[in-house]
């Protein structure tokens, strides 16, 4: 098996002007609610997916080794969730003025496991007090929830490998307030800055400290919670050798790949 992490970060969208999310302590308090390793080696079968920071190792101009990774802690997350007024009811669901912290995220089965990481998500934030609606529908209910407002958090896949360099994605996602699949609602004056300034700067030193910048800043406020990362996996033959996978999914690399010495293409096995 060839195997090679891509460019993509399963995520959660999150409304940032939803009332219980719009303070940066709420968004993450959910991400520290997140069992990310257990997630990824139960229903991915590797514990490394576990995403500690949106971009993955792939994109290597873009993750950071220097930030502080995000990881679970849940009895961080309800000081955090008490610190915002929340506690705890009898049914063991947070409540606050009167309300109880019932939200819902939406996904779709296009790719089989999110809806098996939303009920694990759904019970990890339960063990916070926070209550999960889960509503499976179609991929395209998130954008079109993103429009109209009535998202509250989404559960999807997002890939940074449309171009070689990702900030295209990003200025998409994250420029001028946000994207169908990245910021909801909300903007920062630093990061407006820092990617006006990736669009025009040609200086390595110069960009190679921006996109640091990006990277930090999106950790820090998490307007959206990267949850997992992805690999692509090839089964092949012991008979052919040369065989590789291109991260960014835009060649088979076919004219690399050849039969191995004393291996016919005619053989019966062929």
């Amino acid at each position: 098996v060839v195997a090679v992490t891509i460019p993509r970060t399963t995520l959660l969208k999150v409304n940032c002007a939803h009332p219980w999310l719009s303070d940066a302590r709420a968004r993450l308090a959910l991400s520290l609610s997140l069992d990310r390793v257990g997630m990824a080696g139960a229903l991915m079968r590797d514990p490394e997916l576990a995403a500690t920071q949106l971009f993955p190792p792939t994109l290597v101009q873009w993750h950071r080794s220097s930030i502080e990774p995000l990881h679970g802690d849940p009895a961080r997350a309800r000081e955090l969730l008490a610190q915002l007024g929340w506690t705890r009811g009898e049914d063991g669901i947070l409540t606050r003025a009167g309300q109880r912290f019932v939200v819902s995220l939406r996904t779709f089965p296009d790719r089989p496991e999110l809806p098996l990481l939303a009920t694990a998500i759904q019970e990890q934030f339960r063990q916070v007090g926070i209550a999960l609606k889960v509503r499976i529908g179609n991929s395209g209910d998130i954008p079109l929830a993103h429009r109209d407002g009535t998202l509250e958090l989404g559960l999807a896949p997002r890939s940074f490998g449309q171009t070689p360099d990702p900030l295209a994605t990003v200025l998409q996602d994250y420029g001028g307030g946000g994207g169908d699949w990245g910021a909801m609602n909300w903007r920062d004056a630093r990061l407006d800055a820092a990617l006006d300034a990736l669009r025009s700067t040609t200086d390595a030193s110069r960009t190679a400290t921006l996109r640091a910048a990006v990277a930090s800043i999106l950790q820090e406020q998490l307007p959206v919670i990267p949850v997992l990362w992805y690999r692509q996996n090839a089964a092949v033959s012991e008979r052919v050798e040369g065989v590789s996978i291109d991260p960014l999914e835009r060649s088979y690399r076919l004219t690399r790949i050849a039969w191995r010495a004393g291996v016919s293409a005619r053989s019966d096995h062929a």
